[in-house]
C-alpha cells in the first residue's frame, strides 16, 4: 500500500504539471509553437544531457550489466508482442490502413521519456532512471525502424534514411555516457587519483545535472499542452471510437499484466527494479511522438491524437493499480 500511496502522490505531481501546460495551452497564455519549441528543447538538449549523466555518473558490474541485457532483450520481445497483437486487433476491428498503421505503432510505443522518466525516477531513483533509459534505447530502435515504416509506408523511404534519424542527441549522449562508464569501470577508483579531474569532472556533472532535471517537468508541460490542442467537438463522437477504448485495454492493462505474470515465474534472476521498470513502461500511455510523425509523414494524425488524449487519461488511474499488481506479485 505504501507504494501505491507513493505512486498516486507522483502521479499527482505530475497531472499537476502537465494540466498547467493544459490551461496555458487552452487560453492561449503561451504560444501556440510552444508545445513544438518544449518538445524540440527536451529530445535535443535537456534529454540527451539526463542521459548522459545518468549513465555516466554510474559504475557497473557483472549483475548490473546482466539486468541491461535482460531490459533490452525483454524490450524487444514485448514490444514487438505488442506490434503482432496491435495488428490483429486493427484486423478484427476492420481498420483503414492509415488508422491500422497508426494503431499498430500505438500498441507498440508509449510515453516511455516525457512520463516514464519522471516517474520511474521518483518511485526508483537513480537505478529506475537507469533502466528507464536502456528501454528508451530499445523503443527507439523500433520507432525509427518499424515505426518509420508503418506511418510511412505510403510514401517510399530508404532503410537507409530510417537508419539515419537514430544518429540523434539522445543516441549520441547514450554512446559517450556508456564511454564514461566503461572507462570508469575499467579505472575504478585510480579515477579519483588524476590531478583535477575529479574536481572538472564534478563542475561537468553538477551543470549537466541541473539542465537534465528540468527534463521532468517540461516534459509533463508538453503532454499538457499536446493535450490542449487536442479537438473533440463531441464527446458522444469520442465514445464512438471503440478500437480507442480496446487500445487502452490492451496498452494500460493487458500487455503490462502479462509482462506482469511473465517476469514473475521466469524472471526471478532479474533485479526487481529492472523488472519493474519493463511493466511500467509498458503501462505508459500512447507515445506523443506518433502524432507528430504521423502529421510529417501524412498519415492519420488524428486518430493518434485520439489515442494520446484518451490513454493519458485512462492512464491516471490504471497505472496506480499496475504498481500495486506488480508490488504485490514481484519481489
Amino acid at each position: 500500500m505504501k507504494e501505491v500511496m507513493i505512486i498516486v502522490y507522483q502521479i499527482s505531481i505530475l497531472t499537476l504539471l502537465g494540466l498547467i501546460g493544459f490551461i496555458a495551452g487552452k487560453t492561449k497564455y503561451l504560444a501556440e509553437n510552444a508545445g513544438t519549441v518544449i518538445s524540440k528543447v527536451v529530445i535535443k538538449l535537456t534529454a540527451p544531457l539526463l542521459i548522459f549523466i545518468t549513465l555516466a555518473g554510474r559504475e557497473l558490474d557483472i549483475k548490473k550489466i546482466s539486468n541491461i541485457g535482460w531490459v533490452y532483450l525483454l524490450g524487444i520481445i514485448f514490444l514487438l508482442i505488442a506490434f503482432v497483437f496491435g495488428g490483429l486487433i486493427s484486423r478484427v476491428m476492420r481498420l483503414e490502413e492509415a488508422t491500422s498503421n497508426i494503431y499498430k505503432m500505438h500498441s507498440m510505443f508509449g510515453n516511455v521519456i516525457y512520463l516514464a522518466f519522471p516517474l520511474l525516477s521518483s518511485l526508483y531513483g537513480d537505478d529506475g532512471l537507469f533502466y528507464a533509459v536502456i528501454f528508451g534505447i530499445v523503443n527507439d530502435t523500433l520507432l525509427w525502424t518499424l515505426g518509420i515504416f508503418l506511418v510511412n509506408k505510403h510514401e517510399k523511404s530508404s532503410l537507409k534514411e530510417n537508419l539515419k534519424r537514430m544518429i540523434n542527441g539522445n543516441t549520441i549522449a547514450l554512446s559517450l555516457g556508456l564511454i564514461v562508464l566503461i572507462i570508469k569501470t575499467i579505472l575504478g577508483e585510480s579515477v579519483n587519483n588524476i590531478p583535477y579531474l575529479s574536481n572538472v569532472s564534478g563542475f561537468i556533472y553538477d551543470t549537466f545535472h541541473m539542465l537534465g532535471s528540468t527534463t521532468f517537468p517540461l516534459s509533463m508541460l508538453f503532454i499538457g499542452l499536446i493535450l490542449s490542442e487536442t479537438k473533440i467537438e463531441k464527446v458522444s463522437d469520442l465514445l464512438k471510437r471503440a478500437h480507442i477504448f480496446v487500445l487502452s485495454l490492451f496498452r494500460l492493462i493487458i500487455l503490462p499484466v502479462l509482462a506482469m505474470f511473465i517476469l514473475a515465474v521466469f524472471g526471478k534472476s532479474i533485479d526487481p527494479i529492472a523488472r519493474y521498470v519493463i511493466i511500467l513502461e509498458l503501462a505508459m500511455p500512447c507515445g506523443t511522438i506518433v502524432p507528430a510523425l504521423a502529421a510529417e509523414y501524412g498519415s492519420d494524425y488524428r486518430s493518434a491524437t485520439e489515442n494520446v488524449f484518451i490513454t493519458t487519461i485512462l492512464g491516471i488511474f490504471t497505472m496506480p493499480l499496475i504498481v500495486y499488481w506488480m508490488q504485490s506479485l514481484i519481489k
